[in-house]
């Protein structure tokens, strides 16, 4: 840290430091590389990892802080990188939805699937190392949307923000209790 008295205003330091145009082709590169492995890490990891927010949204989030906070904090970084790497983040982040909006291929590597978990009133445990989900889980997304009963539910989706969209029959037959206290009574898996 700078001693105060030690301290001269000079917007040129400020802006751009006394660094080489190059350290702008090294951000580029830099931002590029770890976005897209960023991205793919996020994918890997699955759904829960980001909860209801977007990997590309997670991404933008903690990116944008770290290089604001190093814009903020540090006085020996010239504004101009940190805006530069912010300005990347945000392009990167539009390139990455359009292309996924564009590119059907593209968009299933970088987006994960919505996958059934519930057909009719019984656990489709065939789809749950989709996204590495387990029966528990499943119980705990059904209960969250209200469901006491799994033969309440018509169709139940894990949606690719991590969140279970739940369709129940109007008029359900209650059985199969999926609240704690009674699946711990059955010891029986549906």
């Amino acid at each position: 840290m700078i001693d105060g008295s030690e301290y001269t205003f000079d917007l040129g330091n400020l802006l751009f430091g006394d660094f080489s145009l190059l350290i702008y082709l090294e951000i580029i590169i830099r931002v590029t590389i770890i976005m897209a492995y960023t991205i793919l890490i996020i994918r890997w990891i699955g759904k829960r990892a980001i909860g209801s927010l977007g990997s590309a949204d997670v991404l933008l989030i903690i990116a944008m802080g770290s290089a604001v906070g190093d814009a903020t904090f540090y006085p020996s970084i010239p504004l101009a990188i940190p805006l530069t790497v912010i300005t990347l983040i945000a392009a990167f982040q539009k390139l990455y939805v359009y292309i996924g909006i564009k590119n059907e291929s593209a968009r299933m590597v970088t987006h994960s699937k919505v996958v059934k978990l519930v057909e009719k009133g019984r656990l489709m445990t065939e789809n749950f190392t989709v996204d590495e989900i387990d029966e528990n889980e499943v119980y705990m997304l059904l209960r969250q949307a209200g469901i006491r009963y799994l033969s309440e539910v018509e169709h139940a989706y894990y949606e690719q923000s991590g969140v279970m969209s739940v369709y129940k029959y109007e008029n359900p037959i209650l059985e199969h209790s999926i609240l704690p206290e009674h699946l711990k009574e059955q010891n029986v898996v549906e």
